[in-house]
């Protein structure tokens, strides 16, 4: 995954987990890091790209909740 989503991604979740007296420093940073990927994607609305981050950070916490196989019993 691209570092720069990933860590749009865990700033998403963080503000989501937050505890209230820190929410307004977190949703600062989560601002910085959205406002610097939407530089970069020129044409895609706020709206857009903030429904994909919450799909993407909901498919991430997914991925992170799956418990590994265990091997086969030789």
């Amino acid at each position: 995954m691209n570092p720069e989503l990933e860590a749009l991604i865990k700033a998403y979740l963080a503000l989501g987990e937050c505890d209230v007296s820190h929410r307004q420093r977190l949703q600062a940073d989560y601002d910085a890091l959205l406002e610097h990927a939407l530089q970069k994607a020129p044409g895609v609305s706020r709206a857009v790209f903030t429904e994909g981050i919450r799909r993407r950070a909901f498919a991430f916490m997914k991925a992170q909740s799956r418990l590994p196989a265990l091997p086969p019993k030789a």
